[in-house]
């Protein structure tokens, strides 16, 4: 077979040799091709990308993310939104197949097959959104910036998560893990509901239970907080669940702190307001005074979850959270039956005595 190429002996192997000239390389770049046809190939593909600019690019799309990120996305946010997005990278693109292709090797499939593939495990479709949100700009910038040949996003699509229904009789435990926990604290720090969530976890009320409580049922001096009353929107504010939610729930000094300037900033709106704010004494309220609004809870609950990771979150959760990390330190099920407020010792026996996998892990490791 006649050809224009040299061949040229490497390593004991017979190969087709050229030495590629192109404006765009600072030197000359020599391609080998066991036979005429890849060596071509390797010439044409490596011209084309040169003719666009393209820079050969064998880092990791994972580390080329992470960097994008840091040196563009994430440019002058806020810390909760810096930490919220390293939680979805490092939970769920890290250590990804995905997240080890090469920039030059990457195509739609690559990312395709990532979504596939989380779907498999479970993820929700809200996460799954969240995730695109943080790949295809990465990969647009990348087209951008001369890394690869195309910008293929527009071709990529979302594969749809279908919703079973929860079996059994009991809504499944959805505590937080001690690292979803911390993430969520800091998520919502310095926003109007970080006190609410604060003192969900550290209190185990239920929603209603919140929303009717007024300053007259805070003890400063006794650090208590004492459930009388609940409130709902359809029924307004109530009597409690039943008798035993009648009942006084000790409050940690840092939710204390809390209090007292979320307190404080109350009185110097109140100030400002007048009679325009209301009388109903609320400790969370919105900005008039009044319940705040369930679905702007709900709403906010959601935006939190999901850059963190977390397919969603209510504030039932927090219940479960609260009773969960005291029966992993305490393991008293009497105690936390009376700072619930359950009616039956077997409801807290059944329903908040899930303990967590990192527990699980200690104690195999510790005790077999």
């Amino acid at each position: 077979m006649k050809t224009r190429y040299r061949k040229k002996n490497k390593n004991g192997i017979e190969y087709y040799f050229f030495r590629l000239h192109h404006k765009n390389l600072r030197r000359p770049r020599d391609l080998y091709g066991r036979t005429v046809h890849e060596l071509q190939d390797k010439i044409d593909t490596l011209r084309d990308e040169l003719d666009h600019g393209v820079q050969s690019d064998k880092c990791a799309f994972g580390d080329y993310l992470a960097k994008w990120m840091t040196s563009v996305l994430l440019v002058d946010k806020k810390q909760s939104t810096i930490n919220a997005y390293n939680s979805l990278y490092h939970k769920h693109i890290k250590n990804s197949r995905l997240s080890k292709t090469r920039m030059n090797n990457l195509t739609a499939f690559d990312v395709q097959d990532f979504y596939q593939d989380k779907i498999k495990a479970g993820l929700s479709s809200s996460i799954l959104h969240k995730l695109s949100l943080l790949i295809h700009p990465c990969i647009r910038y990348a087209y951008a910036q001369g890394k690869i040949m195309t910008d293929f996003t527009p071709s990529i699509s979302l594969p749809k998560t279908s919703k079973k229904k929860m079996e059994g009789t009991h809504r499944s435990s959805r505590a937080l893990s001690v690292h979803d926990e911390t993430a969520l604290l800091e998520a919502c720090k310095g926003t109007q509901w970080e006190t609410i969530i604060t003192f969900a976890l550290n209190t185990g009320f239920r929603r209603g239970e919140m929303l009717a409580l007024t300053w007259d049922d805070i003890d400063f001096d006794g650090k208590t907080a004492t459930v009388n009353k609940s409130y709902r929107p359809q029924s307004g504010t109530t009597s409690p669940k039943t008798p035993s939610s009648n009942r006084s729930v000790p409050l940690p000094d840092s939710l204390l702190v809390s209090l007292r300037r979320l307190k404080a900033s109350q009185s110097e709106i109140k100030l400002r307001m007048a009679n325009k704010y209301s009388k109903d004494n609320l400790v969370f309220a919105n900005a008039k005074g009044c319940h705040l609004s369930t679905s702007s809870l709900n709403r906010s609950l959601k935006n939190f979850a999901e850059p963190i990771g977390l397919d969603s979150i209510n504030m039932h959760d927090f219940r479960d959270t609260y009773a969960t990390r005291l029966y992993e330190k305490t393991r008293d099920l009497k105690m936390i039956q009376t700072l619930l407020g359950h009616a039956d010792l077997s409801t807290t026996a059944d329903i908040y005595t899930h303990i967590s996998m990192d527990e699980k892990q200690k104690y195999i490791q510790n005790n077999l």
